[in-house]
């Protein structure tokens, strides 16, 4: 239909729609415009009542919707397991080494997995869970760690922790070399346990008790061993340092210890204490880190000796650490001096040189080129007097 004016369309429209909704009216005579106009605004009011009810209708199930899918999300997801972190780290290494005897030697090996769950299902409960393989020859996954600590020292002072993982005796035996501290395959100690301990202003106190895998001949199977460590650290503008000294009652418990004993750790005439003193001091790039550790009283003879007599086995490490950017990559350089005292039974060396540097390839990805140089003890001593090195590359990789 063509409109001639715009009045006579609106007529026309307004006709129309009289005409469907009000035919009894036209039946009884002509329309007025104020009829008219009282249809038509009837009939608007109708079409904006059905426009409010079709939106509240649309929000009515666009709110159930997410009603049902935040219930949905609740029941495949409990709560606690948005407190549980999983992670892991892997270590692949390609080593060349040539020993005391003049001996060459060079392999490739999957040097270490970890798999980690920490987690924390209340607000004063943590737990951790690690599982290691490690390149030692049995191809076993061991039960590495396993703990639960009750407090939290950033709320509370007093925390207890309970499970197994290594002893506070020797602190963390942190290092930015490839291979390990010789001081750690001489002193870590690694046992199921109880600790008590309380943190405060950079203060730290710890006691532990456990039974380890040595004792005493005429003392049986007891809950007799124990240590204790102090600590204290802070931190200052660009840097901070923490320092320790820790004692445990029965040295002979350290993996390194109780593996050369053999039998004889389990017939021990006596436990044999060890002391340790531990620390850092980190100021800008640069990190010095070091520790010493050693048997307070000498073993018998007949237990671990060194030169004709009861062995009383020492270790320590130093450690120069200076990290910077180097073609746009994160890479740290680190040297290290370390050395041990009448510890030839436990094979270790005499002394060791050594450097690293460690260049981060990608975001926990790292490469690490590291050179140690071993001197052996004096023939006199029982050694051999000679010198040996190793060579190792490693990639590790953190998820």
């Amino acid at each position: 239909m063509r409109c001639v004016s715009k009045g006579r369309c609106i007529a026309a429209v307004a006709i129309c729609l009289w005409g469907i909704g009000s035919a009894p009216v036209l039946a009884q005579g002509a329309i007025t415009t104020d009829q008219l106009l009282s249809l038509i605004q009837e009939q608007q009011r109708q079409i904006d009542e059905l426009k409010a009810a079709l939106a509240k209708t649309r929000g009515t199930a666009e709110a159930a919707s997410a009603e049902a899918k935040d219930v949905k999300q609740e029941i495949s997801k409990p709560e606690f397991l948005g407190s549980v972190k999983f992670g892991g780290l892997m270590e692949v290494e390609a080593t060349n080494s040539s020993d005391f005897a003049g001996s060459d030697s060079s392999d490739i090996a999957l040097a270490k997995v970890e798999l980690y769950a920490d987690a924390k299902p209340f607000e004063f409960v943590s737990t951790h869970l690690q599982l290691l393989y490690e390149d030692d020859g049995d191809e076993n996954i061991v039960l590495d760690e396993a703990f639960a600590t009750l407090g939290d020292p950033d709320k509370f002072p007093l925390y207890v922790q309970g499970g197994k993982w290594p002893m506070p005796f020797g602190g963390l035996f942190e290092t930015n070399m490839s291979t390990d501290p010789l001081t750690k395959d001489f002193g870590e100690t690694r046992e199921a346990a109880v600790l008590a301990g309380a943190a405060w202003k950079g203060f730290v106190a710890e006691g532990y008790v456990y039974n380890g895998d040595s004792r005493r001949l005429a003392g049986g199977e007891s809950l007799d061993q124990f240590g204790a460590n102090l600590g204290y650290g802070s931190e200052f503008a660009d840097g901070g340092f923490n320092l320790g000294v820790g004692y445990i009652n029965n040295i002979a418990d350290s993996n390194g210890l109780t593996d050369t004993l053999g039998v004889a750790a389990t017939g021990l005439a006596d436990y044999v204490p060890g002391g340790e003193i531990h620390g850092f001091v980190t100021y800008g790039a640069f990190t010095v880190r070091g520790a010493y550790m050693k048997a307070l009283d000498p073993f018998q003879p007949g237990e671990l000796a060194f030169n004709g007599a009861g062995a009383q086995p020492a270790a320590w490490y130093a450690e120069f650490v200076f990290g910077t950017e180097f073609f746009g990559r994160s890479t740290i350089f680190a040297a290290t001096v370390q050395g041990t005292e009448e510890a030839l039974a436990l094979g270790l060396p005499h002394s060791r040189y050594g450097v690293a540097a460690t260049v981060e390839v990608m975001p926990k990805a790292w490469i690490t080129a590291e050179y140690l140089r071993d001197t052996d003890y004096e023939i006199g001593d029982g050694g051999t007097g000679e010198r040996g090195h190793t060579g190792t590359v490693k990639l590790a990789v953190e998820f």
